[in-house]
C-alpha cells in the first residue's frame, strides 16, 4: 500500500514537473533546429537556458542536450516531425507550461527576423496541440 503511494506521488510531483521541463526545453530546441541549421548563438542560448532549469534526471544536462538534439534532427530527416513534436506537446499537463511553451517557440521562431516554412509548420501544430 505504502508503495502504491510513493508511486503515484512521484508521478504526479517531480516526475511531471520534470518531464514538463524537458518537454518544454525539447519544443523549444526543436523550433531553432526545424530550419535545419542551428547557429553558435543559439547553442549557446540554449546551453545557458539549460543551466537555469532545475534538474532531476538521470542524465546530465549536456547528454540531454545532446541526445535531444539529435533526436531533433533525427525527427526533420525521417519526416516525423508531427509525431515528435505531438509527444512533446502531451507531456505539457499544466496550462501555464503550454502558454510558456507557445510563447517561447514563437519568440525564438522570429528572433532571427525570418520565419522559415518548417518553423511556422511546428507552430501551427503546437498552436493545435497546445492551445485547445
Amino acid at each position: 500500500m505504502k508503495f502504491d503511494l510513493f508511486l503515484k506521488s512521484m508521478d504526479m510531483g517531480h516526475c511531471h514537473d520534470q518531464k514538463q521541463r524537458e518537454a518544454l526545453f525539447d519544443l523549444v530546441l526543436f523550433l531553432i533546429v526545424a530550419d535545419g541549421v542551428i547557429t553558435e548563438q543559439e547553442s549557446e542560448f540554449m546551453h545557458k537556458w539549460l543551466d537555469t532549469i532545475e534538474w532531476n534526471a538521470d542524465l546530465s544536462k549536456e547528454e540531454y542536450y545532446t541526445t535531444t538534439l539529435i533526436k531533433c534532427y533525427a525527427a526533420i530527416k525521417t519526416d516525423t516531425v508531427e509525431d515528435y513534436l505531438t509527444h512533446r506537446a502531451k507531456l505539457l499537463i499544466d496550462e501555464d507550461m503550454k502558454q510558456q511553451a507557445m510563447q517561447l517557440v514563437r519568440d525564438v521562431a522570429i528572433a532571427d527576423d525570418e520565419l522559415d516554412a518548417a518553423e511556422q509548420q511546428a507552430i501551427d501544430l503546437l498552436s493545435e496541440l497546445l492551445e485547445k
